[in-house]
């Protein structure tokens, strides 16, 4: 009975579903951005803010935020749960958004609040606000992106309005995580237009561009955020979509193809560790560069540079991965993507630590040339990370539903979402951990001991881990052989 009437108010949304389109894209990018500045310049806020309270800040941070991560993973079910208790309450997907926005706008700004622990607390103070406020956050995150994602299959009646509903958020959210470096530049630059240059400390600047960055996401947001209430009630949770951490932990355990989902993004942890190398040691890879006639640092007015081309083939994957699927299928596309960029990944270390001490690639303009190809290329190869796991999980869910006759994809889905947390979290602690390892900070940047050692060390790090991560995500690949006819593979489950 449950189900029936569910399923009765998603049709009568039906013909509504396309004006969800623009508004629903917005708040996607609104919100990753905000969620992508914190996860590109919180550790380097930190390493900038308490370097000289403690020299290992990065590797501890590392650990820090990584729990935080972790944790936030394992209470998602919990979330999910209290979603579907209120959903008797009259409550929806659309008050938890509303609920959660405006406490991550506010964690994610103190977050990037510089407080004087030198004079007062010391490290165990320092390090008990990081870890509180880390974990707070994430949870906050969870509570805004759980009802966002559920979204899709509420708004819509057809696989083809989940299509569309898909393919958005999937750009949106690459477009919304890339943007905040590029942000952060302009923001920087407009910044000493108005106050001149060294009228702002670099901890002014941490907080003029969250500040900035989480308006831009608020106001993108609203939209969506302002739904009528007609919208609510067809968006409620269905009390029956609960999933549980022992039912996620059960599905895995007997479901082999979610199995394999799973490894790929736990074994693929590295996708995302290029960015994180590089946002917190382009010090150590790059330096100053000089652009437009101006002396600019990668550091602080420059962190962008290296990911332009990176965000730009990011976006151009999205479309490519998917047209080559199409004739490919889902092993052997993802098996010649990570083949591929692990070939480039050996290639391209090993150019750069044949580098003698003076080679243009060392530092400056010659590095910062390197590695926007090296990110150009590597992020391209790495899109079949992203869309192969959404597409096998989309053929499972069909395929549960043709055997059981019932559309039930949130174990599925949710098994995704954990595996895909899990592996970043992963990402996270072992490249912060080999940054620190190397030795560099930022003392080292400014006092110019940046060594080779440090420097093949990073690029370890930055280039052949990734190409490690892609090869050893392969392998359960090989064993998926789900066999599914071709009108009904990667598309998004709606209950029709």
């Amino acid at each position: 009975m449950i189900r029936r009437k569910e399923i009765n108010m998603r049709r009568s949304n039906s013909n509504n579903a396309a004006a969800f389109l623009l508004p629903y894209a917005l708040c996607t990018f609104g919100l990753q951005a905000v969620i992508g500045f914190t996860a590109s310049f919180q550790t380097e806020f930190y390493n900038k803010a308490f370097a000289a309270i403690d020299s290992r800040i990065i590797t501890r941070c590392a650990i820090i935020l990584a729990a935080a991560k972790l944790i936030s993973c394992l209470l998602d079910p919990v979330i999910g749960m209290q979603m579907d208790r209120s959903a008797g309450k009259g409550r929806s997907l659309f008050f938890w958004l509303r609920g959660s926005v405006a406490p991550l706008a506010i964690l994610t700004v103190l977050l990037f609040i510089r407080l004087p622990f030198e004079r007062f607390g010391g490290k165990p103070l320092m390090y008990a606000y990081i870890t509180f406020s880390a974990v707070l956050w994430n949870i906050a995150m969870s509570c805004t992106e759980i009802p966002l994602q559920s979204m899709i299959s509420y708004l819509s009646e057809t696989r083809k309005d989940g299509k569309r509903l898909t393919f958005l958020t999937n750009i949106m959210k690459t477009i919304g995580l890339g943007a905040p470096p590029i942000l952060v530049t302009v923001i920087m630059l407009v910044t000493d237009r108005i106050r001149g240059e060294g009228g702002t400390s670099e901890t002014g600047y941490y907080l003029i561009n969250v500040l900035t960055v989480t308006a831009i996401g608020l106001l993108l947001s609203l939209p969506m955020l302002t739904r009528d209430r007609q919208s609510d009630r067809n968006a409620s949770v269905e009390r029956q979509s609960t999933v549980s951490l022992r039912q996620m932990i059960d599905v895995i355990r007997s479901n082999k193809y979610i199995l394999i989902v799973f490894f790929i993004n736990v074994l693929g942890f590295a996708r995302d560790l290029s960015n994180v190398i590089m946002l917190q040691a382009n010090g150590a890879l790059v330096g100053k560069i000089t652009l437009f006639g101006r002396t600019m640092d990668t550091t602080t007015s420059a962190t962008w540079i290296p990911f332009v081309f990176g965000n730009v083939t990011s976006v151009i994957a999205l479309f490519a991965v998917p047209a080559i699927n199409k004739k490919l299928k889902e092993k052997k596309t993802y098996l010649l993507f990570s083949g591929a960029f692990f070939i480039f990944s050996v290639a391209a270390w090993l150019f750069y630590i044949l580098q003698p001490e003076g080679s243009p690639f060392r530092s400056g303009n010659g590095a910062m040339h390197m590695l926007m190809v090296m990110s150009g290329i590597g992020s391209f190869l790495m899109g079949a990370n992203e869309f192969i796991p959404l597409a096998m999980t989309a053929d499972i869910a069909s395929f549960e539903e043709q055997k059981t006759t019932q559309s039930n994809p949130s174990v599925p889905y949710a098994v995704l979402t954990m595996s895909i947390k899990i592996g970043v979290a992963l990402g996270v602690i072992l490249g912060l951990l080999l940054v620190g390892r190397s030795g560099y900070n930022q003392v080292v940047y400014e006092t110019g001991a940046v060594t080779i050692k440090m420097q093949n060390s990073i690029m370890f790090a930055f280039m052949l881990i990734p190409g490690i991560s892609a090869l050893l995500s392969a392998v359960p690949v090989l064993f998926y052989d789900l066999n599914e006819p071709a009108e009904t593979r990667r598309e998004p489950i709606a209950a029709q």
